[in-house]
């Protein structure tokens, strides 16, 4: 197709619809790490406490990260989470690999309660198909990753004096194809 008749097409077109070619798209994956206490008998101040998303973009070589929190209701009051603090440490992208470390931690804003906190050593193979994982998180609340449109860890939490304590429960390495 000639430029004349690819502007044609494109209509209003960007640089990348008139010269496919030299404008492919970036090669890039997700991790998103969410904790929640799901409603189960005795379960209070049901909700997502915390999602940590990481980008990985294999063409610049960068992993960034950005993370929200939830909130704690407390008669009618809306208190935001305290203690936040979310990191991705020992970043390395070789090739179409990426691996990092996702630690996690948050507190409700009832200044009292201990911090969910997590750690997970996590690689994103886009040439093998695969997320391999594995760490540790506390036993409360509910934690899921999902990477590449799958979920690739999930865990059902236990009783809420299950989040005292830190890394209660070891998440084994875990290789899931995508």
């Amino acid at each position: 197709m000639h430029n004349k008749q690819r502007a044609a097409v494109c209509a209003a077109a960007s640089l990348a619809c008139l010269f496919p070619e030299t404008h492919a798209a970036a090669e890039t994956a997700k991790v998103v790490i969410e904790t929640r206490i799901k409603k189960k008998m005795l379960s209070f101040q049901a909700g997502m406490k915390s999602t940590q998303t990481i980008d990985i973009n294999y063409d610049t070589k960068n992993i960034s990260e950005k993370f929200e929190t939830g909130v704690t209701e407390l008669f009618g009051v809306q208190l935001k989470s305290v203690r936040d603090k979310f990191t991705v440490k020992q970043a390395q992208i070789v090739g179409k690999a990426a691996g990092f470390t996702a630690e996690g931690q948050t507190a409700s804003g009832v200044l009292f309660m201990p911090n969910i906190n997590y750690k997970f050593a996590i690689t994103v193979d886009l040439s093998a198909r695969e997320v391999v994982l594995s760490g540790c998180h506390d036993g409360y609340p509910s934690y899921k990753i999902t990477s590449q449109n799958i979920e690739v860890y999930s865990f059902e939490q236990e009783i809420a004096t299950a989040l005292f304590g830190s890394c209660d429960i070891n998440v084994p390495h875990t290789v899931k194809k995508f």
